[in-house]
């Protein structure tokens, strides 16, 4: 018997092992680079410098000539505009008001028999302000008191049933009646969407009204002074705070002095400023941008005007005033509205559109061989809320708005995924088009503008893959949209997810809030990566601290991996037409189905619509992509907010008449509304 060399056996053995363990081990590495260059990405991209990437900051430009870069460094065409990697564009932000001349309110009073008409020229700033959800215009028209401005059929009370407003300024209070009876068929102790102040003004709209004066409700006075006075503890326990704070310092420094007097007059500043109106009436006017984002309509202008100015009109017209009014339409429910004899109101409001130049970042890998003239896109937003403002969820914060997860993440995603497609190399191959979109938070802009100025055919564009929020990874879930929109993507996604091995939901429909949406309106596959909301979601707390950089990393392999596979396959994937069905409990079930998508780049008067959904109500009407809704029946639309309640006023199964622009060619088509969806 020969024995046995253990020795050499064990040196064999290691030797056929070394070459799989120097392959673990080169694979960790390559992880761990990718690890920290993710980490190094986010932190840039969410880093203050950057100024949350707002669409009218300096930061977000930073952040395109970052991307940009990364596209050149890894050999990326970027001189697809004149030389240059940006698509510029541009896009309508915020309002702000014109000249203060412009700005104006006068009281016209009925002529007595002594005495000349009574004109009360109002003070901009301390008796009104214009607002931003109004529209410029003059007007010089007699004037309605309409209550609390609201019409909701369904809980028989119209403030508008027996009075013609058209051509006249409408006088509305704030908020709805019975606001402390818990029982009130509005919606108890809590307010209902009547009344929020686009619906006010959209009814007032949709009649035909000039103009609409808006003014405190009785109870608002009560609701202000408790919140100065809870204000004024908070600011005087800070105060507290920041001198207790400074005493522990033993030794400060000449900085340290002058940021903390900075503080300190701050402090007393906010504690003095509200004393002072603490000391008023507590009927505060809304500022300009208080009552809610700008809307499509350019006609009809909107303020807000205070109760003291507005009383002496009602008291000479009913006899009563508005707190007697209120107090009688609380116990009777019967709306209480009528002309104001003789008097009359002369206006002007200037509010001027802002725009700003934006801009998609493009880097282009070329194909090669038969697949070459084929497109696979790979995109993420870049842009986020900037300071806050619009969008944010703490609006009361002027708080940069980082954006570590949305969408630092998904930018940073398709970066390195772009980096991992480059380094790859293959004879025939699909050109791949890497595009960092702006404005995706205004509304698709980005993305919208790219597949109606294609840098390449859509119509040789195979499928797009799109990252939003990847950086939040939590017990191994990802949730892909998209699944539905070829017959591809389920063996792919199984193919890929054989080493992450995600927990995948799936969701088919191609429809959702992020860019992908805006290709999968044109007929192409889409997928749509995205690890799930968080209570950090549009506020200043998401930032780099949230972000999982592993979990990120294995997202981005992931979708490397079915990116690879798109740009060398033979069988180009299917489109599928994959619509969302939403849930009825989350949307309350109030409205109807329209089955519209509105476009949101476009700033005309009216809905302009981005797209319908496949065989929806719009659809089967005849409605088209490009079609601008100015009516329903005889309510007028001037934007979505007037839209959405318009719809509100029918329910399934309704027929009625939408008039829509097409071409500049009025024309009205019959449309069935469907069930809630």
């Amino acid at each position: 018997m020969r024995k046995f060399n253990y020795s050499l056996a064990l040196l064999i053995t290691g030797l056929a092992i070394m070459p799989q363990l120097w392959a673990a081990d080169k694979r960790e590495a390559k992880t761990d680079k990718l690890i920290k260059n993710i980490s190094e990405r986010v932190r840039y991209l969410a880093s203050d410098e950057l100024e949350g990437r707002g669409v009218e900051t300096e930061g977000i430009n930073k952040a395109a000539d970052y991307i940009a870069e990364h596209f050149e460094e890894i050999g990326l065409r970027v001189d697809s505009y004149n030389g240059s990697p940006f698509q510029p564009f541009q896009i309508s932000t915020d309002v702000k008001l014109g000249e203060p001349s412009d700005n104006y309110l006068t009281i016209i009073g009925p002529a007595g028999t002594e005495e000349p008409s009574v004109l009360s020229e109002l003070t901009m700033g301390f008796e009104f302000n214009p607002l931003a959800i109004g529209a410029s215009g003059t007007f010089d028209a007699e004037v309605v008191f309409v209550g609390y401005g609201i019409e909701a059929e369904d809980l028989n009370y119209n403030e508008y049933a027996d009075v013609d407003v058209k051509g006249k300024v409408v006088i509305v209070v704030r908020k709805e009646p019975q606001q402390s009876n818990p029982e009130s068929v509005f919606d108890g102790l809590k307010s209902s969407r009547h009344a929020t102040f686009q619906a006010k003004v959209s009814n007032a709209y949709q009649k035909g009204a000039a103009a609409v004066v808006m003014v405190n409700d009785a109870g608002e006075a009560e609701r202000y002074l408790a919140g100065l006075k809870h204000a004024l503890s908070q600011y005087s326990a800070q105060l507290k705070s920041l001198t207790n704070t400074f005493e522990e310092i033993q030794t400060p420094s000449d900085s340290e002095v002058d940021k903390h007097k900075q503080a300190l007059r701050q402090a007393a500043n906010n504690i003095s400023d509200t004393v002072s109106e603490l000391n008023g009436d507590g009927d505060a006017i809304l500022d300009f941008d208080e009552a809610g984002s700008p809307s499509n309509r350019k006609s009809m202008p909107v303020y807000f005007v205070r109760r003291a100015v507005i009383e002496p009109l009602v008291k000479s017209a009913f006899g009563k005033t508005l707190g007697e009014i209120e107090i009688e339409v609380d116990k009777t429910m019967t709306p209480f509205v009528g002309h104001l004899e003789g008097w009359r109101i002369k206006g002007g409001a200037s509010l001027l559109q802002e725009k700003a130049n934006v801009k998609n970042v493009i880097g282009v890998m070329e194909g090669r061989g038969s697949l070459k003239d084929e497109t696979v896109i790979v995109g993420a937003h870049y842009d986020h809320l900037g300071y806050g403002g619009r969008g944010s969820l703490a609006p009361w914060t002027m708080d940069i708005h980082n954006g570590a997860d949305d969408n630092s993440s998904g930018t940073t995603g398709m970066m390195e995924i772009a980096s991992l497609v480059a380094a790859a190399d293959s004879k025939n191959r699909r050109r791949v088009v890497f595009i960092a979109f702006s404005a995706e938070e205004r509304g698709l802009i980005g993305s919208s503008f790219y597949v109606n100025n294609p840098l390449f055919n859509l119509s040789n564009t195979v499928a797009m893959i799109n990252l939003d929020m990847i950086g939040r990874l939590t017990d191994n879930k990802l949730i892909i949209t998209g699944t539905g929109t070829s017959d591809i993507w389920p063996d792919l996604i199984d193919r890929a997810n054989e080493t992450p091995q995600f927990a995948i939901t799936q969701q088919p429909e191609g429809t959702g809030p992020s860019d992908h949406q805006s290709f999968y309106l044109k007929d192409i596959p889409v997928l749509h990566l995205f690890t799930g909301l968080h209570e950090f979601y549009h506020r200043p707390s998401d930032d780099v601290e949230i972000v999982n950089f592993q979990g990120m990393a294995k997202v981005v392999q992931f979708g490397a991996e079915i990116t690879m596979h798109l740009q060398t396959t033979e069988t180009r994937p299917n489109f599928k037409k994959a619509e969302k069905k939403r849930n009825v409990a989350n949307t309350g079930g109030v409205r109807p189905y329209f089955g519209s998508i509105p476009d949101y780049a476009d700033s005309v008067e009216g809905l302009p619509l981005n797209g319908v959904s496949a065989n929806g109500p719009a659809d089967k009407a005849g409605i088209k992509q490009k079609d601008i809704i100015i009516g329903i029946n005889e309510y007028k639309i001037g934007g979505i907010e007037d839209f959405d309640s318009a719809l509100r006023k029918f329910k399934a199964g309704d027929k009625i008449s939408v008039t829509v622009l097409r071409a500049r060619k009025k024309l009205v088509l019959q449309l069935t509304l469907g069930e809630p969806r």
